[in-house]
């Protein structure tokens, strides 16, 4: 089998709730997303897609990793899209850059090859070892009164800019969920060591939830958690096996493993079976996208021990349109992974994408 043809569309993946707030003021109401197609010589075609979260949050930006996009996929024609490792090590080879773009590429390689023996992709990745997947939504920050209103219908909530406002604000979201919901904040890397650390003492000794990324640095947000006895999880810092080992010897008990930010399903494999191995919590995450990244992501997340997975991020419950069918949340919060060749998902409408930005033919 080999790739015949490569097709990238874009289409904005609005987010439902009108806009969305980090940390550091950072704001929008959705962001474009990248969506690729690729068709094999027998017929066989695969899709994926992501969205980078803006400019201002990770390496990785739209017109960056579509450029990627333009440069990698002659790379790839050709080759054998059933063995998505060797196609990922020409990538590398040819561009130390773009993991959002090999991550689409790679996820989309996936897809054929799950396709093309009659399997889901979650099996492909170790079999299902979750049938019912935990799931989890993301919000904005708000002022106290809305946060809280939005969080007894979410089981996620983000942080803000002041330590104590956003400590009150987590404790008042904690006292009115059932205490069976479970919460994560997550800093998004909008603090220092001394913001964090107050916002740790103002929640309360009696309080004790996990921190996600508290700080920009591994160093940094480490630091909290030898400080405070904080369960930290490292998110934005860890795009290697090495990033990750560096983060457990630093006293990290959790990392997310978000899909594009580590390259796609070759290399986000072997992060989880590492992070299971050094017996730390594992999220599956993504930057932005809607329903082919929440398909993505149930993939990644029922392939991993119950035991060990926190929860995995269902875009399709917070951001639209929906370009294909995939699971949905379930009344009780949990997803289950679709019975499906590959990653899981019908038919695209490619009535929303639209006309293709590029295509690149063998």
């Amino acid at each position: 089998m080999q790739i015949s043809e490569v097709t990238v569309f874009t289409y904005k993946a609005n987010y439902n709730y009108g806009t969305y707030t980090m940390s550091g003021g950072r704001v929008n109401n959705g962001e474009p997303s990248l969506v690729i197609r690729i068709r094999t010589d027998t017929g066989i075609e695969g899709w994926a897609e992501n969205a980078p979260l803006g400019s201002d949050y990770l390496p990785s930006f739209f017109t960056g990793e579509l450029a990627a996009l333009k440069e990698l996929a002659p790379k790839i024609l050709g080759l054998d899209p059933q063995s998505p490792t060797n196609v990922m090590a020409i990538m590398d080879c040819h561009m130390l850059s773009g993991l959002a773009a090999k991550s689409i590429i790679d996820m989309a390689c996936w897809d054929i090859l799950g396709k093309s023996v009659g399997l889901p992709t979650h099996v492909l990745l170790g079999g299902c070892l979750t049938k019912e997947v935990p799931a989890f939504c993301v919000i904005g920050f708000d002022d106290l009164a809305t946060a809280v209103k939005k969080s007894q219908a979410e089981s996620a909530k983000g942080v803000g800019n002041d330590p104590l406002e956003d400590a009150h604000r987590i404790r008042a979201i904690y006292e009115a969920l059932p205490k069976n919901v479970r919460l994560f904040p997550d800093a998004n890397t909008g603090w220092n060591i001394d913001q964090a650390v107050t916002y740790c003492r103002a929640l309360g000794q009696d309080i004790t939830l996990p921190l996600e990324q508290p700080c920009r640095t591994l160093a940094d947000s480490a630091e909290v958690g030898r400080r405070t006895g904080i369960p930290i999880i490292a998110d934005e810092c860890i795009f290697t096996v090495a990033d990750l080992v560096a983060a457990h010897q630093a006293g990290i008990t959790g990392v997310n493993i978000k899909l594009s930010r580590v390259g796609g399903f070759t290399k986000a494999r072997i992060l989880r079976d590492t992070a299971v191995a050094l017996d730390m919590t594992i999220t599956v995450d993504d930057t932005w996208g809607c329903a082919l990244t929440t398909a993505q992501n149930i993939q990644l997340a029922a392939s991993t021990r119950t035991d060990r997975l926190r929860a995995v991020d269902i875009f399709t419950e917070w951001t639209n349109p929906m370009i294909a069918d995939v699971p949905r949340m379930q009344s009780n919060g949990f997803v289950a992974p679709a019975d499906l060749p590959g990653n899981g998902f019908t038919t695209v409408n490619q009535d929303i994408l639209g006309e293709p930005l590029f295509t690149t033919v063998a």
